[in-house]
């Protein structure tokens, strides 16, 4: 973009039509002017124009005189300025959430684009690159250890495909590993010396680490053996001073079942023991709802009372019987 601004002070020009130029930029009649037609005398004019297709680093411009002569009596020094592509949209939503996330403080000057312009480092500990195609601008290394950062790390973090160094070592941040942290461009990790707790994300385990420093935190679980392995194959991996880690050479045999897997199965057992309650009142209040009297009716109460009367009465026939016989006398039971 270029701007002219033009006046006419010469007190012998009244009308229009007395100074008219031409304007040549890079050999190319962009525009006519009359100042005085424009704006009459002694008075401010002032336009602009794009310059496209520019490949050159040189810039023509030239006045070339229609009627009068045009007169230079300032001359501004510019410079031609190749224009930076911008941060790419997925990358800026990143940053913005970890700005957040991690509680920049305003000190650190997070504002605006956070690569562009590329020759001015406004984000502190923040370094770009162009991507493949050169058409934006990535992410490629976040620097902000001891910084005092109290926050956590957001799982928009996943967004930064292009990231090869993470170091947020010597904070005070906390809560779990975002799952997307291993990202396949990510070769160093420091995250050490912080209060991050929970296990290690498996997508750790599938990226191409170098350098993994997570001591000094509060993480536990299972360590995946790709990632331990880093060490072997001539990486350098620091799992110290997480007491929950377990499994891998140098650290403590994992239980059978993890501290969530206890969890898991007291609970289980308290739901089955409360549906098992549970199960029993129903009961308890159906068979109330639904108790009939099995007992015996009157009826047969009565019957049974006269065959027992009938029964005792015979007996003590027989006893009567069996004692006359004893004394020889036989009553003749057929006499009225």
């Amino acid at each position: 973009m270029v701007w002219f601004h033009f006046a006419e002070i010469d007190v012998s020009v009244n009308q229009p039509g007395q100074r008219v130029f031409d304007v040549f930029i890079n050999e190319q009649n962009v525009s006519r002017e009359d100042i005085y037609k424009q704006v009459g005398s002694f008075a401010a004019y002032s336009w602009y124009h794009i310059v496209r297709n520019l490949n050159t680093t040189t810039l023509s411009v030239k006045l070339v005189p229609v009627v009068g002569a045009p007169i230079i009596c300032g001359v501004e020094n510019y410079a031609i300025v190749t224009i930076d592509p911008s941060t790419d949209p997925k990358e800026v939503i990143a940053m913005r959430s970890l700005k957040e996330s991690l509680r920049i403080p305003d000190r650190m000057g997070w504002n605006g684009d956070p690569c562009a312009p590329s020759t001015w480092d406004a984000w502190e500990g923040v370094t770009c690159h162009p991507n493949n195609d050169e058409t934006a601008l990535v992410i490629s290394q976040i620097d902000l250890g001891s910084q005092g950062l109290k926050g956590y790390i957001s799982d928009q973090i996943s967004l930064l495909t292009n990231l090869v160094s993470l170091n947020l070592s010597s904070n005070s941040l906390g809560g779990s590993l975002p799952a997307g942290l291993g990202q396949n461009s990510l070769i160093k990790l420091d995250l050490s010396s912080n209060h991050f707790t929970g296990s290690i994300p498996d997508s750790l385990a599938t990226s191409h680490l170098q350098l993994v420093l997570l001591n000094d935190n509060s993480l536990e679980g299972r360590v995946p053996e790709e990632l331990y392995s880093i060490g072997v194959h001539g990486g350098a991996i620091d799992l110290s001073g997480n007491k929950g880690l377990c499994g891998v050479p140098s650290l403590p045999d994992c239980p059978l079942l993890s501290t969530g897997g206890k969890i898991a199965v007291g609970i289980s057992s308290l739901v089955l023991f409360c549906i098992l309650l549970l199960a029993v009142y129903i009961c308890c209040i159906r068979r109330g709802r639904y108790d009939y009297d099995f007992g015996i009716p009157p009826e047969l109460m009565a019957l049974s009372a006269k065959r027992n009367r009938y029964h005792r009465q015979k007996t003590l026939m027989t006893l009567e019987m069996e004692s006359q016989h004893a004394k020889g006398f036989i009553p003749n039971l057929n006499s009225s």
